[in-house]
């Protein structure tokens, strides 16, 4: 797992807040940064009890003190199995959590689904997972390609921190494969004018590999995905 820019750790997705339960009352954020999401959701869910905060950075943690009740710093990626770590164990009780949280995190690990399937065994049955992932099927991305450029940014897209790439059938498989039954599906999509151009001039070629036109242009205006991902009562739940 990378370190991110600073900027990175002040920001709240709007569209992630939007799917947090206000009813919940145990979280588990993965990638909390400087607690700025912590205290939206704190403002949001006037009966959370428990929130606990798991961060690669140590130094943006400490601004999140204020906010998490538990805040442990960690490198997922250098945890294979969680129950060897028995602070993290601790604090992730297994079938207690109503939500646990990536926003913007799973891309930047080198196993997301290894990580993911261990978060998931800290949820309740019902609870969900909560996740925002960068769509790499973006118009912007076939703009590079075609020019044979791959940009090195700080944020967005082309951060070079990204480990992993998703299009939006990678996102729901990622999420089905830890036993999650995918239930929302949120497309964040930003001034999808300025890709218009680019691809109606490509549907031809979408055509021609068997996609469905509106579908193409659908997917490839989304920069990101949220999606709720629910952990089943029993596993028997059929996914989305």
């Amino acid at each position: 797992m990378h370190a991110t820019p600073n900027h990175y750790y002040g920001n709240v997705n709007p569209t992630l807040l939007e799917v947090v339960n206000p009813s919940a009352q145990h979280i588990a954020e993965f990638g909390c940064g400087a607690g700025a999401f912590a205290r939206a959701v704190r403002q949001r869910c006037a009966g959370l009890v428990h929130y606990v905060g798991i961060e690669l950075m140590a130094d943006e943690l400490t601004k999140a003190h204020d906010t998490l009740d538990v805040a442990l710093v960690r490198n997922l990626d250098q945890i294979p199995n969680w129950s060897n770590d028995p602070e993290l164990t601790a604090a992730l009780v297994p079938d207690s959590f109503d939500h646990v949280i990536f926003g913007d995190v799973l891309e930047h690990l080198y196993e997301p689904q290894r990580v993911l399937a261990q978060a998931v065994r800290c949820l309740r049955p019902g609870g969900s997972a909560l996740v925002c992932i960068p769509n790499v099927q973006h118009w912007s991305v076939m703009a590079q390609l075609i020019r044979g450029h791959w940009p090195q940014q700080d944020a967005g897209l082309f951060d070079r921190t990204h480990i992993r790439w998703f299009a939006l059938s990678d996102m729901r498989r990622l999420l089905q494969q830890t036993g999650l039954v995918v239930e929302k599906i949120i497309p964040r999509v930003f001034k999808p004018e300025n890709g218009q151009a680019l691809l109606q001039a490509l549907q031809p070629a979408a055509q021609l590999l068997g996609v469905d036109p509106q579908q193409f242009m659908q997917h490839s205006q989304a920069l990101q995905y949220v999606l709720v991902g629910r952990k089943p009562p029993n596993p028997s739940a059929s996914p989305l």
